[in-house]
């Protein structure tokens, strides 16, 4: 049955707070943690070099990654997948919020801040992964249908990726989804609204800033009660096929929203068979 959780705050400064929603503080995971950070004001990060693959989901405002190769500028709507070894500094020149996913999960030891270096935009010194920088993502609407959107940042889809894949849900009018069993694990953060988790037990509630966790294989119907947001992630990344859905008749999926969610993923795989 679906484990439904709440976050654990682990950063809370005057102008930054980190919740916690999967992890090694939240949920004793070290697949993968993931996050929701809220920036209310101008500010800066010392500079690290993670252990870890950080991939990022900027929901609100915009955030600029200084490297050894010039500066990113991130933006809203957009996704930043720093590779593991990457010397980086985060600014934020403003209020903004973002989702960042790290693969292994995050821990304080294995992001090798360098305390004191926070402040100014100094310059960056070069290191040996200076050739490999942030990698910016256009997000691609994978599921565009009547009272659901699915806003895929990482994935098949959006960065050819099939080892992960994160997204941004939107509800706008209460539906169902078809019962479906998945073959990869699936977190999902819900940051506004709620889901309800239909499965063989019972329904699960997952409210407002709660967390929930589907094994593989889980058969589950999502129902949404209402307007509502949420970040899926699932590992390996999502596919029409790999999902298991079961047809029904009112989903919220229409035929013309599946059409164009096989094709999108059906494109991915001509381009990799021609070598694009």
């Amino acid at each position: 049955m679906p484990v439904v959780s709440s976050p654990v705050e682990v950063v809370k400064t005057d102008c930054l707070t980190i919740t916690e929603y999967f992890g090694n503080a939240s949920t004793q995971e070290p697949r993968l943690s993931a996050a929701h950070v809220v920036v209310s004001g101008p500010g800066s990060e010392a500079w690290q070099t993670p252990d870890f693959d950080e991939y990022v989901l900027i929901t609100s405002g915009e955030v600029h990654i200084l490297h050894a190769g010039g500066k990113a500028v991130v933006k809203e709507g957009s996704g930043v997948l720093l590779p593991a070894k990457l010397r980086v500094k985060w600014v934020f020149p403003g209020p903004c919020s973002y989702v960042p996913i790290c693969m292994p999960a995050f821990s304080p030891d294995s992001v090798h801040r360098e305390e004191g270096t926070e402040g100014a935009e100094d310059a960056p010194v070069a290191e040996p992964h200076a050739g490999e920088g942030p990698a910016i993502i256009t997000p691609v609407d994978v599921v565009k249908a009547p009272s659901l959107t699915i806003t895929e940042f990482f994935g098949n889809v959006a960065s050819k990726d099939s080892k992960m894949s994160a997204c941004v849900a939107t509800v706008s009018d209460a539906c169902e989804e078809a019962y479906q069993a998945p073959e990869f694990a699936e977190y999902v953060l819900v940051l506004d609204g709620e889901v309800h988790l239909q499965h063989a037990e019972g329904t699960a509630v997952v409210g407002a800033g709660q967390a929930a966790y589907l094994k593989e294989g889980e058969r589950v119907k999502w129902v949404w009660p209402g307007k509502c947001t949420y970040v899926p992630i699932c590992l390996p990344a999502f596919s029409p096929t790999n999902c298991h859905r079961e047809e029904e008749e009112g989903a919220a999926k229409d035929k013309e929203a599946m059409d164009r969610l096989h094709a999108l993923h059906d494109g991915v795989k001509d381009d990799k068979a021609q070598g694009a």
